[in-house]
């Protein structure tokens, strides 16, 4: 089963089924968000079907590229598992502005999981990469609310990016913050002005452009474009 179009195909279903579960997660942690009363700071005209087009289309081609690059090999499946993870999260913090953290802890578990038994030998600089990252937004935070007198980052953000530090290890961090911020300054200012929102004052959810920095830099890793990047780490 290693023809192109055949692993395309397979991705491409694997990828909806994923999708589904996702898709599922991600409405159910939304409906108890809005059922507690939660303040509701994120974007709630964001339509439904957005959603699903996020995740029963854009995943599942997303899965089907990778599957056809990678073939069925554990590193399609850390992928599938980087990849499902961020779309969710992304989707969630977009909508309210939140992180699901039990998605942050399971994905940890499983690329411990996967690392222990695959690449045994990159265990611990993923776990640098965990809390390079988790430590270093979570620093960043401190010191923006310090000169700003207000909160710059959620609770959830240093979290994501010690996720993200797993696979792109503590050398990626930088290009994943580069990415996520000029993305954020862009495409967040474009909703904005879109909005008709002050740009200044009005808090724009870090966390999917944070999920963009990262499954950039990993994949670009991973193809060769950060050669420099993978002198220092292997996995």
């Amino acid at each position: 089963m290693n023809h192109p179009v055949l692993l395309l195909v397979s991705g491409i279903l694997t990828g909806l089924l994923l999708g589904f579960f996702l898709h599922r997660l991600a409405s159910d942690f939304l409906e108890q968000q809005i059922s507690e009363q939660h303040p509701w700071d994120g974007n709630p005209d964001l339509p439904s079907r957005l959603r699903q087009i996020v995740f029963l289309l854009m995943l599942p081609l997303v899965s089907g590229v990778l599957a056809a690059w990678r073939g069925w090999s554990p590193e399609l499946l850390s992928d599938l598992l980087l990849t499902g993870s961020l779309f969710v999260l992304a989707v969630i913090d977009w909508e309210s502005m939140l992180l699901d953290m039990r998605v942050v802890i399971v994905a940890i578990m499983l690329k411990s999981a996967w690392l222990f038994v695959f690449a045994i030998e990159h265990l611990q600089q993923a776990l640098i990469g965990l809390l390079v990252g988790a430590g270093l937004l979570y620093f960043l935070g401190i010191i923006y609310e310090t000169l700003r007198k207000r909160r710059g980052l959620g609770e959830g953000d240093p979290a994501l990016l010690g996720l993200i530090g797993m696979w792109v290890g503590w050398p990626g961090l930088g290009p994943v913050l580069l990415v996520a911020a000029f993305s954020g300054i862009i495409l967040g200012g474009i909703w904005l002005l879109k909005k008709n929102q002050p740009l200044l004052h009005t808090p724009v959810p870090f966390g999917p452009f944070l999920c963009l920095g990262g499954l950039l830099v990993h994949l670009l890793q991973q193809s060769g474009w950060m050669p420099w990047q993978m002198e220092l780490i292997a996995f």
